[in-house]
């Protein structure tokens, strides 16, 4: 592969990266967000068709790769967006631009390919963890430029969106929150294994830059969230032996979190009778549309055509409800299948970080902070379906092309092995 191609693919992954995990929604209201979708549709049309001429293995499942990521999309980006036109009597056009963050999924099967096309795995996720370390310096750059105040009382809506307040924390910017996740656990995981002195100052930099972003956010929920599921990760997946003492544990960690979740809310929100009101009446809300639409759900709303507070009541918001919301949207369909592929992503990143210590005898950094992120989001999954935004479909999607790439260039190893074992072996057997 030339080197200018290859220049052009690592800067095409860098900004689906930095725009998947929202980077650049903190100013010209996200457009560049746009970028990121097209530029991982490119990806996977150029590595799709360039793959099927040049690669000859049959083990290339490329039919599979291709057909059902396509039909994933067709699925997430025109079903949604079709019923809610039905449901509401609005055009279906505006509902399906409001799907086309699912378009960022496109990136997955194009790691891949690019890797079976002779691409190095290591670039891609250098440049991943590099874009994941521009993105801490990009928040604080934004946290010392913007007026929060003035930002949260804008008319703009995208812009006061990017600023929660509360009494006790006060006006605070909010981050790439799955991207700070996973850089929080990479970087200590680095700190600790790095060799050589100039890399440990490195990765001590990026945990100090890291502590003191986690400080203005004060979200103290999501570090409970992210600390509880490092310990699951050490307690149940480091070792197999270990691994089905987490689903025996795992109804009495969800509902710790979220009664931990609910009570700190609670006091840091002050929320009034009214407030409790407002959540209760949204609740029975989406539980009465799941009873009428229980299968494929409500629909994608769109904010040009008519938007859930128009439909049901001014203050209902199906993205505030967790799974429930989910199921809303999505039906019961949508919410099995938002379950199984937490599950799914898991459980191939498990398999994946055994096997690469089995090949090269320790641990894959990157992956097992990935790891820890999903079952952070796993444990919090009443509470916040991260998967169905970009950011959540961001990181599903990298981590799916990465260890199917990972775990096909790790089985060719040693099948390579079997076939041709070290020669001090074969002297000792002679």
């Amino acid at each position: 592969m030339k080197l200018k191609v290859s220049a052009l693919i690592g800067l095409s992954f860098f900004i689906i990266f930095y725009t998947g995990f929202q980077g650049g929604r903190y100013f010209l209201a996200n457009r560049i967000q746009e970028l990121g979708l097209l530029l991982s549709l490119g990806l996977f049309v150029y590595s799709a068709l360039l793959s099927a001429l040049q690669v000859r293995a049959r083990d290339l499942r490329w039919n599979w790769w291709f057909f059902a990521t396509l039909a994933f999309i067709a699925y997430t980006f025109f079903l949604p967006a079709w019923l809610f036109s039905q449901n509401a009597n609005v055009p279906v056009l505006p509902s399906i631009m409001a799907s086309r963050e699912f378009l960022i999924i496109f990136f997955a099967p194009a790691i891949y390919f690019l890797y079976r096309m002779g691409y190095d795995l290591l670039s891609i996720e250098r440049i991943f963890t590099f874009a994941l370390v521009f993105l801490a310096f990009n928040y604080l750059f934004h946290f010392v430029r913007m007026d929060l105040v003035s930002a949260y009382f804008s008319t703009d809506p995208t812009i006061a969106g990017l600023v929660t307040f509360d009494p006790w924390r006060g006006y605070r910017l909010k981050p790439s929150s799955i991207a700070l996740f996973t850089l929080s656990v990479m970087a200590l995981i680095k700190l600790f294994s790095s060799r050589g002195a100039l890399k440990t100052m490195v990765w001590l930099l990026v945990v100090i830059v890291v502590g003191y972003i986690w400080f203005l956010v004060k979200a103290r929920s999501m570090a409970a969230s992210l600390i509880l599921a490092g310990l699951v990760y050490v307690l149940f997946f480091l070792r197999k032996q270990r691994l089905g003492m987490f689903f025996l544990s795992l109804p009495v960690m969800i509902m710790l979190v979220v009664t931990v979740t609910a009570t700190v809310a609670g006091k840091l929100d002050n929320a009034s009778s009214e407030g409790d009101g407002v959540r209760l009446k949204s609740y029975s809300i989406a539980l009465d549309s799941i009873a009428k639409h229980p299968f494929l759900g409500f629909g994608q709303q769109s904010g040009y055509s008519k938007t859930e507070q128009d439909i049901f009541w001014y203050k209902f918001y199906s993205s505030d409800l967790g799974l429930i919301g989910t199921a809303f949207k999505y039906g019961l369909i949508g919410a099995s299948l938002y379950i199984f592929f937490s599950v799914f992503i898991i459980q191939r990143l498990v398999r994946t970080i055994w096997l690469y210590r089995r090949v090269y005898g320790h641990n894959h950094a990157l992956m097992v902070a990935i790891c820890v992120v999903f079952i952070a989001l796993f444990i919090n999954i009443l509470l916040n379906p991260a998967l169905v935004y970009i950011p959540g479909l961001t990181l599903a999607a990298f981590s799916i092309g990465l260890t199917s790439a990972w775990q096909h260039k790790m089985q060719q190893q040693l099948t390579q092995a079997r076939h041709y074992p070290p020669l001090n072996s074969l002297q000792g057997t002679a």
